[in-house]
């Protein structure tokens, strides 16, 4: 293997690497990583280095010397049954994500709103299995992207029919669907024609230091103008030239779909471990928060806000009657949408009511402050009192030591006039 591509993705397949995939590897073998085999190969992926060659550290191996997803939030959708998972087999996902600053977790709850929804930056659905979003929901997600949210989409192969899920009533609002088909490629491929190797990319901010990018049980995607495809399958997979990596821009938001969750999977040939997948992985997260500041979506709600205070509506009513049916009976399907769509409004309500709650909150700490404040003045006004009294017994004080001066000085020439009639008197008996 040459030393750039054992650089590039973590070392060369070692003997149990050609066991389990069954026989010798095949055209594009040369440039993948292979199996961990040491601590830091199990962080990172790949053979040790040979002694006497200087040993890159774990930082500027992964690009971390930096962290810029320092107050970005991540959460993990658990409402839909989904195969990824940070607490099992996306862990090193996660580990990654945090040594950069983000703040990463899995706390949606069904059904899932908006104002969930802008707790977060990024949502990622990281291949629903077995399990549909509601209408309402969709509606819910798309308006977050419009607000300036960001998600990251990922399935697997077969697409919605392999997986029994409804992704694209989902990832077709922004331009983007999944196929229901599985990327194959007999010549460059990591030893097993389902692990195709990708080396067509286009220029993006999110392909920039990429060489390849491994393709492992993917379903192939169809974009559309809303759409971009970034990585595409090579010439000779099949199906040829399709994309497997595609993004979209909605609003003020950001959203990029995977046809194979597999790419950041743990303890899997194609995983994480591939270095390269690092590199998308990050260059992924930056691209998808780049410039939407959290002014974006404070702007969009305030902008919503606006337009509704102008546009008087009637209130429909909490719970309405009128239900689809067949044949004069209400379906399962159509009762659940209701039920939820009334709990929507049963939650529209509630937000309401918090929102006066807070008001009410703040009305009662502005009081608490006046209440202080004429507490204050009324101490103040004791003090001055005081103040006033001080002066006025300091003003007595000083009259008197002035008419007790005056008086002495009386007392004094009094005393002279008294000698000199004596005086006077003494001679005249003489």
């Amino acid at each position: 293997m040459a030393k750039k591509d054992e650089e590039l993705l973590g070392g060369e397949p070692t003997e149990s690497d050609e066991n389990l995939l069954g026989g010798t590897p095949v055209k594009g073998e040369e440039l993948l990583a292979g199996e961990p085999l040491g601590e830091d190969d199990e962080l990172l992926g790949g053979t040790p280095k040979k002694e006497g060659k200087p040993k890159r550290s774990k930082e500027a191996l992964l690009g971390i010397e930096h962290k810029p997803g320092i107050g970005i939030r991540i959460c993990f959708d658990t409402t839909q049954n989904e195969r990824g998972k940070i607490g099992e087999n996306y862990t090193t996902f996660k580990e990654l994500v945090e040594k950069k600053g983000y703040e990463i977790e899995s706390n949606l709850e069904f059904p899932i709103t908006f104002r969930q929804l802008t707790h977060y930056d990024i949502i990622v659905f990281a291949c629903p299995d077995r399990s549909k979003i509601r209408q309402f929901e969709i509606n819910e997600i798309t308006k977050y992207v419009k607000c300036g949210g960001a998600l990251l989409i990922m399935a697997s192969s077969g697409g919605d029919r392999g997986r029994m899920t409804n992704l694209n009533e989902l990832s077709s609002k922004f331009g983007i669907k999944f196929n229901n088909d599985q990327v194959f490629d007999d010549q460059h491929n990591y030893g097993i024609r389902n692990l195709a190797i990708s080396t067509s990319f286009e220029v993006h901010p999110i392909t920039t230091g990429l060489e390849l990018v491994i393709i492992p049980s993917s379903c192939s995607l169809s974009v559309s103008n809303k759409g971009k495809g970034l990585v595409l399958s090579d010439e000779d997979a099949d199906p040829p030239n399709t994309p497997v990596i595609a993004i979209s821009e909605y609003g003020q938001g950001r959203i990029i779909v995977l046809g194979s969750y597999d790419t950041f999977r743990d303890h899997v040939r194609a995983g994480i471990q591939v270095i390269q997948h690092r590199i998308l992985l990050e260059n992924m997260l930056q691209w998808l928060v780049d410039d939407q500041a959290l002014n974006h979506i404070l702007f969009a709600l305030s902008m919503l806000k606006i337009r509704e205070k102008k546009v008087k509506k009637t209130a429909p009513p909490l719970y309405s009657s009128s239900l689809p049916t067949a044949k004069g009976k209400v379906s399962p399907e159509a009762l659940l949408d209701q039920i939820l769509s009334n709990l929507q409004q049963v939650r529209s309500v509630g937000t309401k009511l918090e929102d006066i709650n807070v008001h009410l909150v703040e009305v009662a700490m502005v009081v608490k402050s006046l209440n202080e404040k004429l507490s204050f003045a009324e101490d103040l006004s004791k003090d001055l009192k005081n103040i006033q009294k001080s002066l006025a017994i300091s003003q007595i004080d000083d009259k008197i030591q002035a008419l007790d001066k005056k008086f002495s000085t009386f007392s004094k020439d009094i005393g002279k006039t008294l000698k000199n009639i004596s005086k006077k008197l003494d001679k005249s008996t003489e």
